[in-house]
């Protein structure tokens, strides 16, 4: 009788320990979420900012602009982590080549505004890469409860090319 007490107890404590560890993973999870929500949000700016350039610009058929036109498209329907950086990689390529055209107002109005949304969608992905860091190591540091509740760990987003003078 004292065995099944004992055993019980036992049991009871595993349960706590993993509600409590679940809990814990769903809050970070949440967190992750609103991170990214941010990011997304900083992307879509650009995007936006993309489809002004390209309305505006005084040469819609050069070629800058057409192939700005087609990293919009590309960086707004890709789907995969690694993929969505690359396409937004090369759409910081494009809209910098795009600059060289010129064009009317909104153009002038987005080339402007340019440097703020790049710095913006950067330190978006850094503060969401920084979380996933610390979502990754809470996984590794709660392994059994990780694992019995089938978490798993996030890729960063990396962004190569949202300075400036990178190409």
């Amino acid at each position: 009788m004292r065995l099944i007490g004992i055993v019980g107890l036992a049991l009871l404590w595993a349960v706590v320990v993993l509600a409590l560890g679940k809990r814990r993973l769903q809050a970070r999870t949440a967190h992750v979420a609103a991170v990214w929500s941010r990011v997304q949000a900083a992307l879509e700016k650009r995007h936006d900012l993309g489809r002004q350039m390209v309305a505006g610009a005084a040469r819609p058929d050069d070629l800058p602009v057409l192939e700005l036109h087609d990293a919009l498209t590309q960086a707004e329907f890709v789907s995969g982590f690694a993929m969505k950086a690359r396409a937004e990689d090369q759409l910081s390529r494009k809209l910098r080549d795009a600059l060289v055209v010129g064009g009317d107002e909104r153009f002038v109005e987005a080339a402007t505004a340019l440097p703020a949304v790049f710095a913006a969608a950067q330190s978006a992905a850094n503060d969401y890469n920084a979380q996933i860091r610390d979502y990754n190591a809470a996984l590794e540091r709660q392994s059994i409860v990780a694992r019995f509740f089938r978490y798993e760990p996030h890729e960063e987003f990396l962004l190569d090319a949202m300075e400036g003078d990178k190409s």
